[in-house]
């Protein structure tokens, strides 16, 4: 039996090294992202370039040659869509998560992440995403996180004043995410907690709130060492059985310390939301692990646990490269 010291805290585990493998930075990194950035906006220019190339050697007669620069095409095609198509084409992920025991609650909970307001997106794409998170008409609004790209703070209150128009009778809650507290890029996270409440936004930082007949637990962000799931945990007075516990952060690989240190949770009808992958962005069959920013293996969709469900989102945003295939920005509502 080891001890893992965190944060002032104590955490018994016989897998500290999986643990602290969780807080390392992952990813393919800035610099990589935005050199596939950079090829993925090229092929706006090499997909006609190519056209034009089969079609000539086409008209000379050159069979191989129009199929080789045909196929060039195609591909800088899919290319094109996956860099200045895909990344707008939002869409509403509707989950639904009857209980295992007792009824329904009847409450529709909309979920969406990864704004990264500022470079590829800006305030018209967060009046978008909030027009179509208040047209499901939910009764809760949880964000989970990465609010902002690498802008000047003086651009926040513009960039984020759409959120102001959520609607939820329930209330809007959000946690931070790793680029919000400076992983990767400057720590914005002292603005965002000031800012987002006069948005009508209220930060969870490792707290627990009573929403109606639902428990909400929002954990601090995991890469800087801010998380304390335990905590939260002890602030929830305990629950009828009629009412469930729903558990958002922004970083999934929560899920694996959960796991080890709240054994005592196993059994469990809860609910975990989390955002950070993207889906990977570029999901491509075979490869769909390759720069990853997690070390557990909860990074897309609905997983069923010992614990309860777990949603993983796409989000709604992009940070290093604005490309997405076969990863769709999306908002997720969840039906308990």
């Amino acid at each position: 039996m080891f001890v893992l010291v965190q944060n002032g805290r104590d955490r018994k585990t016989k897998g500290v090294p999986q643990l602290q493998r969780l807080r390392q930075v992952k990813g393919l990194g800035p610099f990589v992202e935005g050199v596939i950035d950079k090829a993925f906006m090229s092929t706006a220019l090499t997909a006609p370039a190519a056209m034009a190339a089969a079609w000539g050697a086409w008209r000379k007669g050159q069979g191989t040659q129009a199929l080789f620069w045909a196929a060039v095409a195609a591909g800088a095609g899919v290319g094109a869509y996956a860099r200045f198509v895909a990344p707008f084409r939002l869409r509403v992920q509707r989950v639904h998560l009857p209980p295992t025991q007792g009824k329904p609650l009847g409450m529709r909970v909309c979920f969406f992440s990864d704004l990264h307001l500022g470079r590829f997106k800006g305030a018209a794409w967060a009046e978008r995403v909030v027009r179509l998170a208040n047209a499901q008409a939910p009764d809760l609004v949880l964000i989970g996180g990465d609010f902002v790209a690498d802008v000047a703070r003086a651009q926040f209150a513009s960039l984020l004043a759409p959120l102001r128009q959520l609607r939820a009778p329930l209330g809007v809650f959000a946690v931070l995410g790793n680029h919000d507290c400076g992983l990767h890029g400057p720590d914005h996270s002292d603005v965002l907690i000031e800012l987002l409440p006069r948005l009508g936004v209220r930060v969870l930082r490792n707290e627990c709130v009573q929403v109606g007949a639902l428990r909400v637990i929002g954990v601090d962000e995991l890469w800087a060492e801010r998380d304390d799931f335990a905590a939260a945990l002890k602030q929830c007075a305990p629950t009828p059985a009629a009412e469930r516990t729903l558990v958002f952060c922004h970083n999934p690989d929560l899920m694996v310390l959960i796991e080890h240190l709240h054994p005592e949770l196993r059994g469990s009808d809860w609910v975990f939301l989390f955002g950070h992958t993207h889906h990977g962005q570029i999901h491509v069959p075979l490869l769909t692990r390759l720069g990853l920013p997690v070390s557990s293996h909860y990074y897309r969709g609905l997983y069923r646990t010992p614990f309860g469900a777990v949603y993983v989102s796409a989000g709604v945003g992009e940070h290093t490269t604005a490309a997405r295939l076969n990863a769709p920005p999306e908002i997720v509502v969840v039906t308990l």
